[in-house]
């Protein structure tokens, strides 16, 4: 599991608790993962700390670049969003590196209303869980 260690662990976006979000894509948005669950083939899922499985603890959206930033080098490329009803849907697929070699396909999940996210990491034979919540900066 360890292997999903890539920038599409970056797939992150919304607003503070309680707060909506209109999602001004000339804004950046700052994203902070509160939680990771683990799932591989075999075992059933596992709360893990971001650190364990190379996952961002802080991640920036720039929406009008269709971009996610992990600290100041590393970026994904979203490749397809969608508003539906109160989510904004953002999907993407990373190849794979040293580090993940078999690559990862991602979905995230953003509700506007509360500005919490979900993001899903899928690997070959594993899966990522992210969950957290954003605020326009």
């Amino acid at each position: 599991m360890r292997k999903l260690t890539s920038a599409a662990l970056a797939a992150g976006l919304c607003c503070a608790s309680g707060v909506t979000l209109a999602l001004d894509d000339s804004k950046d948005v700052l994203c902070a993962t509160t939680q990771v669950q683990e799932c591989p083939e075999i075992g059933g899922c596992a709360e893990v700390r971001p650190e364990d499985v190379n996952a961002p603890t802080f991640m920036r959206l720039k929406l009008k670049k269709d971009k996610i930033m992990v600290g100041t080098t590393r970026s994904v490329e979203i490749e397809r969003s969608e508003q539906i009803e109160d989510r904004l849907i953002l999907q993407g697929a990373e190849d794979g590196n040293e580090n993940r070699p078999d690559g990862v396909g991602w979905t995230f999940s953003v509700n506007t209303e509360t500005g919490r996210f979900v993001v899903a990491i899928a690997g070959a034979e594993e899966a990522l869980i992210l969950f957290g919540a954003c605020t326009e900066i």
